[in-house]
């Protein structure tokens, strides 16, 4: 069984990657903050995504990325536009959603997941493929060409140690382990079908 190949666009901390590695992927981030990517548990390229050139990424049998949603999410709509001091600017958030999908339109993954706020749907052309609630507060929107799978509900649920726990605010803002290893695991079905 050859070890499949994942790529991580926007990885902060691992949420994609830690559930992928889990389900047998070589995983590789690419994270923009050094003080971020020195808490990655995975192999990473501390880099720009708009600097890198997509071509040197060929034969990624997936790629996922969750280009910050800030400027798209429900908090930019409800208190952004008067409490931020730096207002919501779904311009500025597109140009990153925009290299996401130009990355991948030259690297030319085997499957690709684009997970962001669901509002993001009212500034791109292309529709999401799923919405779903992630937690309370999170839900989202996954675009791509990735295999069907089914997103757990219950995200408490630690699947590696069997126990369940209340996730802390910076681990709601995570892709929860749970719904990276049901993808993971339904890329890896699909490939060595």
């Amino acid at each position: 069984m050859r070890r499949l190949k994942a790529l991580d666009l926007f990885c902060g901390l691992g949420g994609f990657s830690d559930g992928l590695a889990l389900e047998g992927f070589d995983v590789t981030g690419v994270e923009i903050e050094p003080k971020i990517a020195a808490l990655y548990k995975h192999r990473v390229i501390v880099a720009d995504v708009c600097s890198l050139n997509p071509e040197e990424f060929r034969g990624f049998d997936l790629i996922v990325g969750s280009p910050p949603c800030r400027d798209f999410c429900v908090m930019a709509e409800t208190v952004g536009l008067t409490k931020w001091r730096d207002p919501p600017n779904p311009q500025r958030g597109l140009l990153l959603v925009n290299a996401f999908l130009n990355f991948i339109e030259v690297a030319k993954p085997t499957y690709w997941l684009m997970e962001n706020s669901n509002l993001l749907q009212k500034h791109i052309k292309i529709k999401p493929r799923q919405i779903t609630n992630l937690g309370i507060g999170m839900k989202r929107g996954f675009w791509g060409n990735y295999p069907s799978f089914i997103t757990p509900r219950d995200m408490t649920h630690n699947f590696k140690f069997g126990e369940r726990k209340p996730l802390t605010s910076w681990e709601r803002a995570r892709i929860p382990l749970p719904v990276a290893r049901a993808l993971g695991a339904a890329v890896r079905q699909e490939l060595e079908a």
